[in-house]
């Protein structure tokens, strides 16, 4: 059986689709978008712990799903932990497998465990690499002063004047430029839309899409806006 050379908090971060499944058929596909054939299986979950938002946790649990092997094929019956990423979502879900290990009670323990850990990661992460963190309030939205393009993938920014309450990272006058994207489609849908008299703790970033002048930030991750509530949290893992 393949298992995976990485570490479980690599492949639980790299993969959108983190399950536990039961081989039900091999060199198979449930999708009729995916031929079957080789390097191919279909795989009963018994048990999610990470999936995209379009399907969600719950959504996964307990359906047949087509995963496209990336290494050694399992046997009948085998039961799997699924480290994977969508290809395709049809009338059923086929995905591309990362790594799979042998599904063990302690294995699954631990995946509970750093997918648990992940929304701390994610945060860490951005707050890395943010250039200022700042509690605020979004005094005003506005269209946006940066020339957008008007593609289908283009962010279609708006601009939001926060008025900062304090910085906890970085230097800033006492208003911000926050440009934020309103289009629905990806890569920008999950992106945070912000609204008059919203307060909360801005994680920002400059803006790289459309090369925007240096006084315009941008909030473009779902984890950029917190509520002030975990303005104590964000304190605690700033690093000095």
């Amino acid at each position: 059986m393949a298992t995976a050379t990485k570490g479980l908090d690599g492949l639980v971060e790299e993969s959108t689709y983190v399950f536990k499944a039961t081989v039900t058929q091999l060199s198979a596909s449930n999708e009729p978008g995916v031929r079957p054939g080789p390097g191919l299986i279909v795989a009963h979950v018994d048990e999610a712990f990470r999936a995209s938002p379009s399907v969600g946790v719950s959504g996964l649990r307990g359906r047949d799903v087509t995963i496209q092997l990336s290494g050694g094929a399992p046997a009948l019956g085998d039961k799997l932990l699924v480290f994977a990423n969508e290809w395709l979502y049809g009338v059923q879900i086929a995905l591309r497998e990362v790594a799979h290990h042998e599904a063990t009670a302690q294995a699954e323990k631990e995946v509970e465990k750093v997918v648990e850990r992940l929304p701390i990661r994610h945060l860490e992460a951005r707050l890395d690499g943010a250039v200022l963190v700042v509690d605020g309030e979004v005094e005003s939205i506005g269209p946006s002063p940066v020339p957008d393009g008007f593609s289908l993938r283009s962010p279609n920014y708006k601009l939001a004047v926060v008025r900062v309450v304090s910085i906890l990272k970085g230097k800033c006058g006492e208003r911000v430029n926050v440009l934020f994207p309103t289009n629905p489609a990806p890569p920008w849908r999950t992106a945070p839309r912000l609204k008059e008299h919203q307060n909360a703790v801005f994680i920002l970033r400059h803006e790289t899409a459309l090369k925007a002048p240096p006084q315009f930030l941008t909030a473009l991750d779902p984890g950029d806006v917190h509520s002030r509530d975990a303005l104590s949290k964000i304190k605690s893992l700033l690093k000095p």
